[in-house]
């Protein structure tokens, strides 16, 4: 099939190529026509985005939980040129300055003793290396049966096959994807709202929670076990804060029966939850922790996994001791470069403390809506990284029938005000760049207020 290159300035040709030669994530070609094609980009500025018909956007989700310094950050695409124009890429077995200083930089920003780091490409080659490096540290300690994984419900960690099928995303079913992976063992999250328990209480419900990994690992023999893996604070269902003393009774399970601890801090890491790490914000170190997004904020595919001491002395000795993994691309020296100066502008800049003002600022008003919006069942989250849970009956906490189209209603409303949140499933996900500030965060927060009031209208609630 032969088509004419479109003009990089024709909107309308580029949103008809995109169409016929683009696969775009999550949506297809055919649902993309029906809403005139997808958002064409020609500028971005600080917390907008600016399509080519010249209509400006507030990024309401940093384009995916990562644009954490905000759009058009010029000295990070300088850096990223820099490095470039004098080392462009690896050789093998060697590493370059800016790599080095990278590795070093994330050994003294993380918790604990976490001190080594693999990089790779983002979150899912990170999830994957993290749990990769779990397995090969009990063979190389001589426990080579323990090759099980457990994750919780309601969680997200990647897209390759192996990662998955770790958790339940609502807004990425697996069905296409089948047979799930025998090493997965899922049990329930600790999610208030949504308790599985019977709990009278959030710290009950965290107890239950942690137990119920104690009792998977029993089950499944701790033998068999290689590690627990989770995100501090889980942001597909909106961002679910768990109790506190959910993540400190989950260590010391994990320490109890020989387990390894991994956090995915691909979303919450660097600054987003108005701390530095998820991990900080519940108190526990992991054993590794994988990161990614917020690193470079988005200006560099950039991912990693940091392990601990105890962990990372395993893979040293003679060439039998090797931890036998790499990708292509992993350490790239332009990734470095981008990920210390954006670094370099988080600090700078104050975005760690900013994130955690703004959220609470944002947590109030979300609060508000709920007060006033019969539709919204739950608000939850920490810094930004907000969610809002709409229901058909609060009572019940039973969702909208799929057909009402209630989340492309909200998404719709929400484009009509300059907002570009693309509602899933039925969570409103609010995590825009740590840039934002307080008259920003109310611009966005009175365009939801307004866009849920319409919808209620046109469903009659």
């Amino acid at each position: 099939m032969t088509s004419s290159m479109p003009s990089p300035t024709d909107n309308n040709a580029l949103k008809d190529a995109a169409n016929r030669h683009l696969f775009v994530g999550m949506t297809n070609a055919a649902q993309l026509a029906e809403e005139g094609g997808p958002l064409v980009m020609e500028s971005a500025e600080g917390i907008h985005v600016t399509a080519m018909d010249g209509k400006k956007y507030i990024d309401g989700i940093s384009g995916m939980y990562f644009r954490n310094v905000g759009h058009g950050r010029e000295e990070i695409a300088k850096a990223i040129y820099d490095q470039l124009s004098r080392v462009s890429m690896n050789v093998y077995a060697g590493a370059t300055p800016a790599t080095i200083q990278l590795a070093t930089k994330i050994a003294n920003l993380t918790p604990g003793d976490l001190t080594r780091t693999f990089f790779c490409q983002g979150g899912s080659e990170a999830n994957e290396s993290s749990l990769k490096m779990a397995q090969a540290y009990h063979v190389r300690r001589g426990d080579r049966g323990r090759y099980k994984v457990i994750s919780r419900k309601g969680s997200y960690h990647g897209s390759t096959y192996g990662t998955m099928w770790l958790g339940g995303h609502p807004g990425f079913p697996r069905i296409d994807y089948q047979p799930k992976p025998a090493n997965v063992i899922t049990v329930p999250a600790p999610h208030y709202y949504h308790d599985e328990f019977g709990s009278k209480s959030p710290e009950e419900c965290g107890e239950r929670a942690a137990k119920a990994i104690e009792e998977a690992i029993l089950f499944e023999g701790p033998e068999s076990v290689s590690a627990v893996i989770g995100e501090p604070i889980s942001q597909p269902m909106g961002g679910v804060v768990p109790p506190s003393n959910y993540w400190p009774m989950v260590r010391e399970i994990c320490d109890k029966y020989g387990v390894l601890l991994i956090f995915d801090e691909v979303i919450t890491g660097f600054g987003r939850l108005g701390t530095w790490f998820g991990a900080n914000y519940v108190g526990v170190t992991p054993d590794i922790m994988s990161f990614a997004k917020g690193i470079t904020s988005g200006y560099f595919p950039v991912g990693g996994s940091i392990a601990t001491a105890q962990v990372a002395d395993v893979f040293a000795g003679g060439p039998e001791k090797t931890w036998s993994h790499m990708y292509t691309y992993s350490a790239h020296p332009g990734g470095a470069a981008a990920a210390l100066k954006n670094l370099e502008i988080v600090e700078r800049e104050n975005l760690v403390e900013n994130a955690r003002a703004r959220g609470e600022q944002m947590h109030e008003r979300l609060e508000e809506m709920k007060e006033k919006h019969p539709m919204i069942g739950d608000v939850r989250g920490v810094g930004l990284i907000q969610g809002m849970e709409f229901v058909k009956n609060r009572e019940t906490k039973e969702h909208f029938d799929a057909s009402m189209r209630v989340n492309a209603r909200l998404t719709e409303k929400f484009i009509e005000r300059g907002i570009w949140i693309r509602v899933p499933a039925y969570i409103i996900p609010l995590a825009p760049p740590l840039i934002i500030n307080a008259d920003q965060v109310d611009e966005l927060c009175t365009a939801v207020d307004e866009s849920i009031t319409e919808v209620e209208q046109e469903l009659g609630v």
